[in-house]
């Protein structure tokens, strides 16, 4: 009928608020106690485990390198008795023969650590095969600065800002030994080096310390 509305519809009901029983509360309850317990259970696993794992850090334990073992094997391929000195308390982070196929120089290499971090790498090759083209390829073309005698040999001393190098040819074999060591240092492996090849039964030949190059018109 026209003018009449009609009523407006009943709100819809609520549902009542659940009721949780006493013994629903109390699983519910355990169910979280047990939850927890879980947790700090694995924390405590493995947090002391995160704590004794040591980060990636410069001083992460390496196994030494064994340079005698590794100058043995080397001996036969290189035409010369590789040097394998190691002077009390140094260690080692290689040693390899290098075929020499960029300088046509085969060379024995050692990177020698001090007691004290300091760090020298040693190359050495045959003398006859040490011309001074490659000696100054390995000193980085460092100028002859002075000479120095360490155990009886007389070595070359070439410095360049701050890397120095000690050359010497001892018997059959030139030895370079470089890096921004102390002379302390330097002298020390020096003298273990001539220790080493005089035990090797090399000898040094000439009073010089390695090949230089001949002056301008000299007869070769």
């Amino acid at each position: 009928m026209e003018g009449v509305s009609s009523p407006d519809p009943a709100p819809p009901t609520q549902p009542p608020p659940a009721v949780l029983s006493a013994a629903q509360a109390k699983r519910m309850r355990s169910s979280a106690t047990g939850l927890l317990i879980a947790v700090a259970v694995t924390l405590a696993v493995i947090i002391p485990v995160l704590l004794l794992t040591p980060g990636q850090r410069a001083e992460t334990y390496r196994p030494p390198v064994d340079v005698p073992a590794i100058a043995a094997q080397a001996a036969p391929g290189a035409g010369f008795p590789p040097v394998a000195a190691m002077p009390a308390g140094w260690s080692a982070n290689y040693a390899r023969l290098n075929a020499g196929s960029s300088t046509g120089v085969p060379n024995w290499e050692v990177g020698y650590v001090s007691g004290d971090q300091q760090f020298i790498a040693l190359t050495q090759a045959a003398a006859k095969r040490a011309n001074p083209t490659w000696i100054a390829q390995v000193t980085e073309n460092a100028p002859v600065t002075s000479d120095r005698t360490v155990a009886g040999q007389r070595f070359e001393l070439r410095d360049k800002a701050g890397t120095k190098s000690l050359v010497a040819t001892i018997g059959g074999s030139t030895v370079i030994l470089r890096g921004q060591a102390s002379d302390d240092a330097l002298s020390t492996l020096a003298g273990a080096v001539v220790a080493d090849l005089t035990a090797a039964g090399t000898t040094s030949a000439v009073p010089t310390t390695a090949a230089t190059a001949p002056a301008p018109g000299a007869t070769p």
